[in-house]
């Protein structure tokens, strides 16, 4: 894909510099209630103010997180260097695998499909899984928070290595799954993003990246098939819930639009509704 993307604590934010379409339009998905488990909105709306400092931290954190931590991994970090209001940043590693059948195995929610194939042509070729990790799932309280602060804080400056880190213990909840499913040079992005718990599943599109978005009907479930301009870059994406609310996964299947035409990655999609 040709155009950036930016995880937000919603869904996600992509961002490309382009003429753009003359008219943009935003859709959503809602389920049998006629509530919105899904929406894509501009990036105007986004509200998030964030000073030099914090995004110079964190920037120095990802790369910090990425070069640490192996694959599979979470830690707590404190970054010396531009952290006035001494803060800690939680940082988790994904993990690959290489086999459908070991990764089916650490999944623990059983309606999440996972197929050796799809549509018997694209085969798996491998998966990027993210983790929650243990804070995430229970968040420490205000006073142990501060306590691991401070903690961190006195040996990331006794240390002078400008910060320090403490590992987090990693759960069997996933946040983020991608499988790639190759059918000769052809490739099948599948994204699974878990939206449990999550009030505001919203992905911010800028006004200026090219792009069409329309809704669609596979098998009776409305979908979002989004075309993405210069990258020629298609997806289609629809959300699963549980009839008792609590689960929700948003589910995109996403190809090459000179390779795989709408019509095909409609056919595919209806793999995952049976």
């Amino acid at each position: 894909m040709k155009y950036k993307v930016v995880l937000t604590a919603c869904v996600g934010m992509m961002l490309m510099a382009s003429t753009g379409y003359a008219a943009v339009q935003y859709h959503s998905l809602t389920n049998k209630d006629g509530k919105i488990v899904y929406e894509t909105k501009s990036t105007k709306d986004y509200v998030k103010t964030e000073s030099k400092d914090e995004a110079d931290r964190f920037k120095a954190f990802f790369e910090l997180k990425e070069k640490v931590l192996k694959n599979g991994e979470a830690g707590l970090f404190y970054m010396v260097a531009n952290n006035p209001n001494h803060q800690t940043d939680l940082g988790t590693k994904l993990t690959v695998f290489q086999n459908p059948s070991q990764l089916r195995e650490k999944i623990t929610d059983k309606s999440i499909k996972i197929a050796d194939n799809i549509n018997g042509n694209y085969t798996f070729q491998k998966a990027d899984v993210i983790f929650k990790n243990a804070q995430e799932v229970n968040p420490p309280s205000s006073e142990e928070k501060k306590k691991m602060e401070e903690k961190l804080r006195k040996q990331a400056e006794e240390s002078n290595k400008g910060y320090a880190m403490m590992s987090v213990e990693m759960t069997d909840q996933f946040s983020l799954l991608n499988v790639t499913y190759q059918n000769g040079e052809d490739k099948i992005g599948v994204m699974i993003n878990n939206l449990s718990g999550k009030s505001d599943p919203t992905s911010y599109i800028d006004e200026k990246v090219e792009f069409k978005q329309e809704k669609v009907q596979v098998k009776g479930v409305e979908m979002l098939h989004t075309e993405f301009g210069p990258s020629q870059w298609h997806e289609l994406k629809w959300v699963y819930e549980s009839p008792d609310k609590k689960v929700k996964y948003a589910y995109t299947i996403q190809g090459d639009l000179n390779k795989v035409s709408k019509e095909t990655l409609m056919k595919l999609v209806e793999g995952y509704l049976e």
